[in-house]
């Protein structure tokens, strides 16, 4: 059976692709175990029997040195075996790695869990995607039927470039830092599983060691495709980002 976790960071679609792994009969993909201030159980991904890490972890007690045989032992029902499931993984954002569990590159190595790194290209879109869900106060995603509210977005352009160079700046250092750690990996960019869905998710089963199969999700986009619509100072944006690298991902 395929271990695996999908690298990622925050806005980037990573919710969508978990979703679209889950509707794969032999494929089993948790939410964000290691999520800041988790607490319970997570309420997206697959199955819910397994808590949040610092659920577990609290209910489990023992010290420091306890916690990294504690987290051995997560790791050990997070990927025991179930019936009929080929590849069982769960969504990992950069920031836990460092802020809620610093053993557990070193554990996934020894686990020989298999890394999809999803990447998004534009930088723009995961601003806009932060900005969006503060404005629906903290609503970020949406079934199909759910009232999506409307919403139009003012972006300061005082640090605009600064926040779409750090995104930038961010991916290329976690490629450069988890492409090379030993285990299997492969990436993917959020933009061509969108553009292309059937090739792309074939392309990650077979990574899986899984049979492709026909993949779907009920999650439904919460904003406009075209940055006007969605951009109140669009003008604005568009003359901050002339003549920098950023400005062909305006739309």
């Amino acid at each position: 059976m395929a271990k695996f976790v999908v690298l990622s960071t925050q806005r980037s679609g990573s919710t969508w692709v978990v979703d679209m792994l889950n509707s794969h009969p032999k494929v089993l993909t948790y939410s964000e175990l290691f999520m800041h201030g988790g607490e319970g159980k997570p309420k997206w991904g697959a199955e819910k029997d397994i808590p949040y890490w610092q659920t577990f972890a609290r209910n489990e007690g023992g010290g420091r040195l306890a916690r990294i045989f504690k987290l051995w032992r997560y790791l050990g029902r997070v990927y025991e075996e179930r019936p009929g499931i080929e590849a069982i993984g769960f969504k990992l954002m950069y920031s836990q790695l460092t802020r809620v569990a610093r053993p557990l590159m070193p554990a996934l190595w020894l686990r020989r869990a298999r890394i999809i790194h999803l990447l998004r290209r534009n930088a723009l879109d995961v601003v806009l995607s932060k900005e969006a869900g503060g404005a629906r106060r903290g609503r970020l995603h949406a079934r199909s039927g759910d009232e999506i509210e409307t919403v139009r977005i003012r972006l300061s352009t005082d640090d605009l470039l600064d926040r779409m160079t750090a995104h930038d700046r961010q991916i290329e250092g976690a490629r450069v830092r988890f492409k090379h750690v030993g285990v299997p990996y492969t990436e993917v960019f959020y933009e061509d599983l969108v553009a292309n869905e059937k090739q792309g998710f074939d392309s990650l089963f077979r990574f899986l060691g899984v049979e492709p199969a026909p993949v779907s999700s009920s999650l439904q986009k919460v904003n406009p495709t075209e940055h006007e619509e969605l951009i109140e100072n669009y003008a604005e944006v568009r003359d901050a980002l002339e003549g920098t690298k950023f400005a062909e991902l305006l739309r």
